[in-house]
């Protein structure tokens, strides 16, 4: 009867183990599959981190569906959570406009193509600021 339970509790998984799930779903084109795995993390409460990131993954699944509606939702959602991102919300805001320029509203693409190269460039300051940081560190 133990090992009933122990199979059963193996089954479960943690919010972590589901996001790389749902990215291998993702990656290999099962794009409603991966929108069932994280929405099963967005109910088990993951940490931020987590959280942003399959926000972000499920938005693509849901541009890759064509529902862009419901990509804008998430995407924003994880801009929301831009501090947890590790790119802090860079590719967010790349594939917001990509979502908008598939349905022609350009300056809305634009606006989120603009605000990703801001993005980057405000990552890469910061970025060469700790390399000369730690320069001085034998």
């Amino acid at each position: 009867m133990s090992g009933e339970n122990d199979s059963e509790k193996s089954e479960i998984k943690t919010a972590e183990e589901l996001l790389l799930a749902g990215e291998a779903c993702l990656n290999a084109g099962k794009f409603e599959d991966a929108i069932a795995i994280y929405k099963e993390i967005v109910k088990q409460e993951p940490r931020l981190p987590t959280l942003a990131k399959a926000c972000n993954d499920c938005g693509v699944a849901y541009a890759s569906l064509k529902m862009h509606e419901m990509a804008i939702n998430f995407f924003n959602a994880a801009l929301n959570l831009s501090a947890y991102l590790m790119d802090e919300g860079i590719s967010t805001c790349i594939n917001l406009g990509q979502v908008y320029k598939s349905l022609a509203e350009d300056d809305k693409a634009e606006e989120y193509f603009k605000r990703a190269e801001q993005l980057k460039r405000e990552h890469k300051r910061r970025e060469d600021e700790m390399k000369r940081a730690f320069s001085y560190v034998d």
